[in-house]
């Protein structure tokens, strides 16, 4: 099912949570696999609360922001609509994905992904 030119939905699990809400935060964990197949592997220390596991292909994220501008085009318009605990496999276009930078090691340029991400949690809301 075609969510979005260049964003298209594999397969989904629903969760039993409430429905993911743009500009909130939450706990997600992403696997990411490129053109061919192959899992994208993440440096141990690629990112600040980001934890990575199962020898770099998944990563686990304390905080995401619901935000155009905090993730990539295609996981933004992927996870409208998704429930907390559920998951989505997504396929998504390089133009919607990390386009002609890549990430430098991780990513190439120009690659189509397949992402699979699982809302874990809401985030508590620390500032109130």
């Amino acid at each position: 099912m075609m969510i979005k030119p260049g964003v298209q939905l594999l397969s989904e699990t629903l969760g039993d949570g409430p429905v993911v809400v743009k500009h909130e935060h939450y706990q997600v964990r992403l696997r990411m696999w490129l053109s061919r197949g192959e899992p994208a592997r993440w440096p141990k220390s690629s990112f600040e609360g980001w934890r990575v596991e199962e020898d770099g292909v998944a990563l686990t994220i304390a905080d995401v922001q619901i935000h155009r501008g905090r993730l990539i085009a295609g996981l933004f318009y992927g996870m409208q609509g998704m429930h907390v605990g559920g998951t989505r496999t997504l396929r998504i276009a390089p133009h919607l994905a990390y386009g002609e930078q890549g990430v430098p090691g991780v990513i190439p340029a120009n690659v189509l992904l397949t992402v699979e991400v699982a809302v874990l949690s809401e985030r508590l809301n620390l500032y109130s």
